[in-house]
């Protein structure tokens, strides 16, 4: 499998749940600013956007549920994913749609204001709306981790990889964790794991 992403973005979490996975694969980073790298994205997936995987039988998926979603069926012996058809796996499928949408959409939306809109009183109110659906969504998450080591319990899975990654991007737009508690110490928890750990440094992100 080969995976394209740009450093510490969406696709930052399926090239975690890659390097959890065991599974051979090659990471293949792209910069943006780069006009070759742009043109090369563009040409793979028409919507100009990262991750690209291409698996190994050939086929392509750009969508980060969906490489998730791959990957842990791909592995089953790594439980990055419930057996598929229990009632567990549902609630698995429940909550990583959560973190693609509601959690990934909210925080994200927070990026790049002023490319949208120069006039900074305009910016700062449309922050303040952006601001208290992200911290929704956050204070969803704390909630849901109350008790538990990770997002289903005491085992790592690939909606971790998600979680972790966009509620990172909180420190890169102003959003304190300070209400959060549970969701801070999570962070510092998968952070610490060996295969994230490995990804955030050939990200170059510590």
């Amino acid at each position: 499998m080969k995976l394209y992403y740009s450093s510490g973005s969406c696709s930052m979490s399926c090239h975690i749940t890659l390097e959890e996975s065991g599974l051979p694969y090659e990471a293949v980073q792209v910069d943006f600013d780069k006009p070759t790298d742009a043109a090369l994205v563009e040409k793979m997936n028409a919507l100009g956007t990262l991750p690209v995987l291409h698996t190994d039988d050939g086929k392509q998926l750009d969508q980060n549920l969906a490489i998730h979603h791959y990957v842990a069926l791909k592995a089953p012996a790594k439980n990055l994913m419930p057996a598929p058809g229990t009632p567990t796996y549902f609630e698995a499928i429940n909550l990583l749609t959560f973190v693609a949408t509601d959690l990934h959409k909210s925080v994200g939306a927070l990026f790049g204001l002023a490319a949208y809109e120069n006039d900074k009183p305009v910016q700062a109110t449309v922050r303040k709306n952006l601001l208290g659906r992200a911290n929704e969504t956050l204070k969803y998450l704390d909630t849901k981790l109350q008790g538990k080591d990770y997002v289903m319990g005491s085992q790592f899975t690939a909606i971790d990889a998600y979680a972790f990654t966009v509620a990172s991007w909180t420190k890169y737009v102003d959003i304190s964790l300070a209400p959060y508690p549970t969701l801070e110490k999570y962070l510092g928890r998968v952070a610490a794991r060996p295969a994230v750990a490995k990804v955030l440094k050939e990200e170059g992100l510590v």
